[in-house]
């Protein structure tokens, strides 16, 4: 799961988040789902690196964009449950990944995405899971990494994207909200 040195390590196993940076990572989340509409599956690693770069600008620290399999309980919602390459994987400008993406920010794990992708419907599972704990409509989740969430999502990382695999998605993202743009001013 490694993808950066021993330092940047270091650095992050001793960043606690205050009341500063939760108010951060909340800033940062409301300005990444105001970029992307509503009930959107599958813009994860989109998503999670626009939250990356946003929380650059609002917070102290970096957020690393971590990618893995995402859990209800013991049934597995998106991931294959075994190591993949992540560098080769996220190397690539369209990569087909059946995993999940998420933020670590300290000792946060923080997710802009999940609740989009449940409110889009599908997988079912997900959708009916997130309905009946959170409701429809949620933003993003965040809690403690020392922690589990309370209503049952599971996240186990698997790769921790490197600074330039995050800069290309995000052009990817600006690109889709360019076009997104261009879409609504049409109409």
């Amino acid at each position: 799961m490694a993808s950066f040195d021993a330092a940047a390590a270091e650095t992050w196993s001793k960043f606690t988040l205050g009341e500063a940076d939760k108010l951060a990572l909340r800033e940062a989340a409301l300005k990444v789902l105001g970029f992307f509409p509503g009930r959107m599956a599958g813009q994860c690693a989109l998503m999670s690196a626009a939250y990356s770069i946003a929380l650059e600008k609002f917070g102290t620290q970096p957020g690393y964009v971590v990618a893995g399999s995402l859990y209800i309980g013991d049934k597995r919602i998106f991931g294959e449950g075994k190591e993949f390459d992540g560098k080769a994987l996220f190397s690539k400008s369209n990569p087909d990944w059946n995993g999940h993406a998420w933020i670590v920010y300290g000792d946060y794990l923080a997710d802009v995405s999940v609740f989009r992708t449940a409110d889009g419907g599908s997988p079912r599972l997900l959708s009916r899971h997130i309905a009946k704990e959170y409701g429809r409509g949620r933003g993003f989740c965040a809690w403690p990494t020392t922690g589990t969430d309370p209503n049952g999502l599971r996240y186990v990382p698997q790769y921790v994207l490197m600074q330039d695999q995050v800069d290309a998605l995000m052009r990817g993202a600006l690109a889709m909200i360019d076009e997104m743009n261009v879409k609504r001013g049409s109409r």
